[in-house]
This record gives structure tokens, C-alpha cells and sequence, in this order.
């Protein structure tokens, strides 16, 4: 009965020509109900509500917990509420990367973990900062899974963009993405990162590093790629306690 009032007063303010409030009350209420109480005011503003009152209260439970947010998208599936359940999980890729790691471990714990790869495939094609951003919280939450996921989609892209994406990574991250790289691009790729990141001394070192550690063939493969693009195949001299001798 107090869906049903609250229905009712949300369309008569909308009646009213009072549409900000409406969308106020709408917005409060997604992220104080709970999810089964989401999914059922749903229903009912899918009937007497405003046009489109519906989708937009599955949008606004993105701004609440994000155990709300999974257990409401979980809830919305559950009952075949589609373009309900469709708006609120586009509206949760834009998540801050703060957010993200608690939205993903959410997600898990509501039997969706397919949605929370969904949204880290989409953010390893961020910029490089935002990226490193995330890769940063990841790591703070212990989802090191995740920033192994998020690095080795990060590898496949452009190699100015992967170049930029290493600059802006701490060092022992873009250790990990470098390894990444070595792995799954040609050697060809490889000598193209090596020119693109030459300047930058240490992040060149962990690229040999890692090119060194590869299996033998691959690793003279890589190394006759940077050669042919006249580029060092020695790490740069340095105090012996910061060096390491390529075997």
C-alpha cells in the first residue's frame, strides 16, 4: 500500500508540472528501498507512473551501496524487468574507479561475475591516467586477478597508447604490463614499444628485463627486432645495487 501512495504521489507532482520533485522523491527512494521493494515500484510506475518513471529509478539505484546496486540488478533479471535491469547496469559503467572494485566484488557476491568483466574489459580502453587510476584501487582491494585482467586487455591495444599506459603506471604495474606485452605481441610490436618508451630509462630496462626472461627463441626473436630498429639490448649503466645483468 505505500508503493502504491507513493505511485501516486509521484505522478501527481509530475501531473502538477512539478518534475523536479518527482525526480527527487524517485531518486531517494531507489537507494533506501530494497531491492525485491525496487523492482516492485518499478512495476507500479510501469503502470500508473510517468513515462519512463521505470527505467529511471533502475538508474538511480547506481548511485546508492554498491550491494544495493548488484542485489537490485540481480532482482530486476530475476522478475524480467529488461530495459529496467538493461539502464541500470549502463548506468553502472560509469562507476568512478574508487567504486569499481567494491561494484565488481558486489557483483560476485549477487552470482554476476560475467557483468563485472564486462565492466573492466570496458575501462581497459580508458586513457592511460584513468587506467592507472584503477589499476591503482584494484590493487588497494587485493583484486590483483582483476588488474592481471585489466592489464593483459590493456596490452592488446595500440602500442603508443600501451607506451602512454606505461608511463602512467607505477613501476611495479607497468613491471606487470610489460610482461604482459612480451607475451602476447610480435617481436615486431615489441621493438616498436622499446622506440616508443627509449626515454624512459627505467620502464626500457624492465622491457629487456622481461624480454630476457622469455622462452629462448622468442627472446632472440625480440631482441633482433630492437637491434633492427637500432635500439640497445643492455640495460642502461647504473649503481650495481639497482642493476641486473641480462644472462
Amino acid at each position: 500500500m505505500e508503493l502504491v501512495a507513493l505511485v501516486q504521489r509521484i505522478s501527481g507532482l509530475h501531473q502538477r508540472g512539478a518534475t523536479h520533485e518527482s525526480a527527487a522523491i524517485v531518486r531517494q527512494v531507489a537507494v533506501m528501498i530494497t531491492p525485491d521493494d525496487v523492482a516492485r515500484l518499478a512495476t507500479l510506475l510501469q503502470e500508473n507512473g510517468p513515462t519512463g518513471s521505470s527505467t529511471y529509478l533502475a538508474r538511480s539505484v547506481s548511485a546508492g551501496a554498491p550491494e544495493h546496486a548488484a542485489a537490485t540488478l540481480a532482482v530486476l533479471r530475476r522478475d524480467g524487468m529488461i530495459d529496467e535491469a538493461a539502464d541500470l547496469f549502463h548506468t553502472l559503467w560509469s562507476a568512478s574507479s574508487a567504486a569499481l572494485p567494491a561494484l565488481l566484488a558486489a557483483l560476485e557476491q549477487s552470482g554476476q561475475s560475467a557483468d563485472g568483466q564486462t565492466l573492466l574489459w570496458e575501462r581497459a580502453s580508458a586513457p592511460a591516467e584513468e587506467l592507472a587510476e584503477l589499476a591503482q584501487h584494484l590493487k588497494a582491494a587485493g583484486r590483483t586477478d582483476d588488474v592481471r585482467h585489466l592489464l593483459r586487455q590493456a596490452a592488446g591495444r595500440p602500442i603508443n597508447e600501451v607506451a602512454a599506459i606505461a608511463g602512467a603506471l607505477n613501476e611495479e604495474t607497468a613491471m606487470e604490463l610489460v610482461g604482459e606485452l612480451v607475451r602476447l605481441r610480435s617481436a615486431s610490436d615489441i621493438g616498436r614499444f622499446g622506440a616508443a618508451i627509449q626515454g624512459a630509462t627505467e620502464l626500457y630496462d624492465t622491457l629487456l628485463f622481461a624480454a630476457d626472461d622469455l622462452e629462448e627463441s622468442r627472446a632472440r626473436s625480440v631482441f633482433a627486432a630492437l637491434r633492427t630498429g637500432g635500439l640497445p639490448t643492455q640495460p642502461a649503466p647504473r649503481p650495481r645495487s639497482r642493476s641486473r645483468q641480462r644472462r
